[in-house]
């Protein structure tokens, strides 16, 4: 993960300071008069932008307050939160360190820079103190936001520190109604950093689930699984498709490659069927295409054929009637068989008609047309790639007799 950017930790920084300047009814709260004012010059200067002057006058009212004072905390304080406008975040970070090491500030306003330093500190690279600094403001903050709880979550994962990474992200995540979607990346990171596959799968479901048209996460959710094939159930992807939006096409279209790469191609082609009824994907070749192999893969051969039928008048090339052809060669369905076979050849070009000469010379044979059977199974010699078979079919066709022909 990158490191942060400086500004993330600037957040709400600027606090107002008339808090500690006119809210404190004990006496070792009070501001001097005098010091009073110059804070509050310097802060109109700091909301007109004249930074550069309430610099200086901040700092010259450093040297003017009593070492270990609550007036020089103050001071230092609103200088940190200067120099935090002005994104000078290290020095913003020292004067916040000393304004609490002067231990003299009143307990909720250090709670507050507390956690104001430990954002800084974050966002500066030092981790470490930060996430010391932020586990003692959490420890009194038990009704934190989920913000406080991703930055604790990111901290960690700098440093190497994956399972109080994972921790955080998932107590921000239970905490919030909304949980961001670079949450859940930050815990895939870090179950990746520690080889936590299965946890891993878990969290690229709920990403697939609240954003499934993000590609990378379903290449990352098949590539998990490929590497725990031993877990590959349908239970898993059944109960994720439950999940999913599946009035959204992509969506549709994402989860029935999956099935099919996960071996369940009935799942497959049953949410393709279903998408294409409800009008979610269109009934475009493409899908029917899809749908048609679904359906072969899980051995649905009727299921297929009504399919490739409707392909067959989008289709100009024959390759979808040789399909059509092979599946109810399968089913030793020769009647069936013979129409598409010979559209094929009709369609395909020369180069390519051989295996279609071969099957139609077999379904002619089976028909019981010896004649056209021996010519076609003849033309296929001309096909290297089919030459073998055909030549065996004719060698069958010339020892079979004509009177026990009957295919």
């Amino acid at each position: 993960m990158k490191k942060l950017t400086q500004k993330f930790a600037l957040m709400t920084l600027v606090a107002c300071l008339a808090l500690p300047l006119t809210s404190m009814a004990e006496d070792e709260y009070l501001l001097s008069e005098a010091t009073y004012k110059s804070l509050n010059a310097a802060q109109e200067k700091m909301e007109q932008q004249q930074y550069r002057q309430a610099e200086a006058d901040l700092k010259k009212l450093v040297g003017d307050t009593d070492a270990g004072s609550y007036e020089r905390a103050v001071v230092l304080q609103t200088l940190g939160y200067l120099y935090s406008e002005t994104e000078q975040y290290k020095l913003a970070a020292q004067q916040f360190e000393d304004a609490l090491a002067l231990n003299a500030l009143p307990e909720d306003v250090t709670h507050n820079l507390r956690y104001n330093l430990a954002q800084l500190l974050i966002s500066d690279g030092a981790y470490q103190k930060g996430i010391d600094l932020l586990t003692q403001w959490l420890d009194k903050e038990p009704q934190a936001n989920s913000s406080a709880y991703v930055l604790l979550a990111t901290a960690y994962y700098q440093i190497n520190q994956f399972t109080n990474a994972v921790e955080a992200i998932r107590t921000a995540i239970q905490r919030d109604n909304s949980p961001k979607e670079n949450w859940y990346r930050l815990q895939l990171s870090a179950h990746m950093e520690m080889q936590q596959y299965n946890q891993a799968i878990n969290v690229l479901e709920i990403l697939i689930e609240r954003f499934p048209v993000n590609k990378t996460y379903w290449d990352q959710l098949a590539a998990l699984y490929a590497q725990q094939e031993k877990r590959l159930t349908s239970l898993a992807v059944q109960m994720l498709a439950k999940r999913l939006n599946l009035g959204d096409k992509d969506t549709v279209l994402r989860l029935a490659n999956m099935y099919r790469y996960l071996n369940i191609p009935y799942k497959s082609a049953q949410l393709l069927q279903k998408s294409m009824d409800d009008g979610v994907i269109e009934r475009n070749f493409k899908n029917l295409e899809s749908l048609a192999d679904s359906w072969l893969a899980a051995r649905e051969n009727e299921n297929a054929t009504q399919v490739l039928a409707q392909m067959q008048s989008m289709d100009s090339s024959g390759e979808t009637d040789l399909k059509l052809a092979r599946v109810f060669i399968s089913m030793e369905q020769w009647d069936e068989a013979a129409g598409p076979l010979q559209q094929s050849l009709e369609k395909l070009p020369e180069a390519k008609r051989g295996q279609a000469w071969m099957l139609s010379g077999m379904v002619n044979f089976h028909l019981g047309n010896r004649e056209r059977s021996e010519q076609h199974l003849n033309r296929a010699l001309a096909y290297s790639e089919v030459r073998n078979q055909a030549t065996q079919w004719l060698r069958h066709l010339q020892n079979t007799q004509p009177d026990k022909d009957d295919a």
